[in-house]
């Protein structure tokens, strides 16, 4: 029989990463908060993060360098989570590698982490988590989307736990110096029926000492999902503010902050791209904010038409219509049609580089950037050698 040690709460975390290693990075996280009792959830967190670098088996997780261009790094995001899971049971299905990762993360941070000795779902069924839900008739949306995956794992848990024998102990974070930021980048994977806003409201207790705004920002960043808020949304999140006693100056000020961490995060890899400038305009629009200059567009370097003898480069996993194409594959095509293959980005010795997404943050396109060197994007790639 599980025995709780006294703690507070059940956090079950799900991360989808860039590979498996020390040197990879977290993708998506989610922070799934159940009472020790009931092990009902009573607060649900997740985001994308942007990593920073290559997104690694995108047709795995499904995540995308344009889907994360706009969303928090690891450290904008680190006391959101330690929040939460410091003095909580950890669970997972597959506890070893998701705090793992949350280890390597926050070792990045020098923050220590300690996972204790949390519930392991895979270790309890001894099954991936699909075949697991499927045999005991669980809910499963879509697997490698962190919620979704974390919210089959608590139901996992609560059937598996009963025949489980070991002392919990709860998981610590060490002192983050780092301001809680409440802005995150969601999938969009939420609770039919229940009220975003009234979730987010009844549930958010930050350790901080202006408490009521962080709660008002993190209202505002669900509302925000779809980068709009209707009237029935806007009347909500004004009787939010009044309720906590928030100024309309102070509502104005945390508006343009949370715009700020929009724009810096467009701005992290040095390029606005067109879907970036389009997000940050809807939000200066649903935020009616009319005095903050909108950054331009970044005039990336003409392709131009691809010709014979040109060297190219090719970086990330290339989806195309939902099938993965191999870079050897590529780079065959390449060469049948005149084109040499390089194997890095060097500024006299690449002419393109062909990327799996125009928005890539691995190591190759931030090279091509720094030294003007055209990037293409796979699937226009394609179109132009067939």
């Amino acid at each position: 029989m599980v025995k709780n040690t006294g703690v507070n709460s059940f956090v079950v975390i799900d991360c989808e990463t860039t590979g498996l290693g020390r040197h990879d990075r977290i993708v998506e996280i989610a922070a799934l908060t159940l009472d020790p009792k009931t092990w009902e959830p009573v607060d649900e967190y997740d985001t994308l993060i942007n990593p920073e670098r290559d997104l690694g088996p995108v047709g795995l997780h499904g995540i995308t360098a344009s889907m994360v261009e706009a969303a928090p790094v690891f450290s904008e995001v680190a006391a959101a989570l330690a929040g939460r899971i410091h003095h909580a049971i950890l669970v997972a299905h597959n506890l070893p590698f998701d705090s793992r990762m949350l280890a390597y993360e926050f070792a990045r941070l020098g923050v220590p982490f300690d996972v204790g000795s949390g519930l392991c779902t895979y270790r309890a069924t001894g099954e991936k988590l699909s075949v697991a839900c499927d045999r005991l008739r669980i809910t499963l949306d879509i697997q490698h989307r962190a919620l979704a995956d974390a919210r089959a794992t608590a139901e996992l848990a609560h059937k598996v736990a009963v025949g489980e024998q070991c002392d919990l102990n709860a998981a610590t974070v060490g002192h983050l110096p780092h301001t809680l930021n409440p802005r995150t980048l969601r999938r969009g994977a939420v609770d039919a029926g229940i009220s975003e806003l009234a979730r987010v409201v009844s549930r958010a207790h930050y350790p901080c000492s202006d408490e009521t705004l962080l709660q008002y920002l993190d209202a505002l960043d669900w509302v925000l999902d779809d980068h709009h808020i209707d009237e029935q949304e806007r009347t909500a999140i004004n009787e939010l503010a009044d309720s906590l006693g928030i100024s309309s100056a102070r509502r104005d000020e945390a508006h343009h902050s949370y715009l700020a961490s929009i724009i810096a995060a467009a701005k992290r890899d040095g390029v606005i791209t067109e879907s970036e400038h389009r997000l940050i305009n809807q939000v200066m629009d649903a935020l009616d904010i009319t005095d903050v200059v909108m950054p331009d567009v970044t005039k990336l370097q003409a392709t131009g038409n691809l010709c014979k003898g040109m060297r190219v480069c090719f970086t990330g996993e290339a989806i195309v219509d939902g099938e993965s194409i191999a870079r050897h594959v590529l780079e065959k095509r390449a060469a049948c049609t005149g084109m040499q293959p390089v194997a890095s980005v060097t500024k006299k010795g690449c002419d393109l580089l062909v990327a799996s997404d125009l928005s890539s943050q691995s190591g190759k396109a931030h090279k091509a950037r720094r030294y003007g060197i055209p990037v293409m994007d796979v699937i226009d790639f394609l179109d132009q050698i067939e």
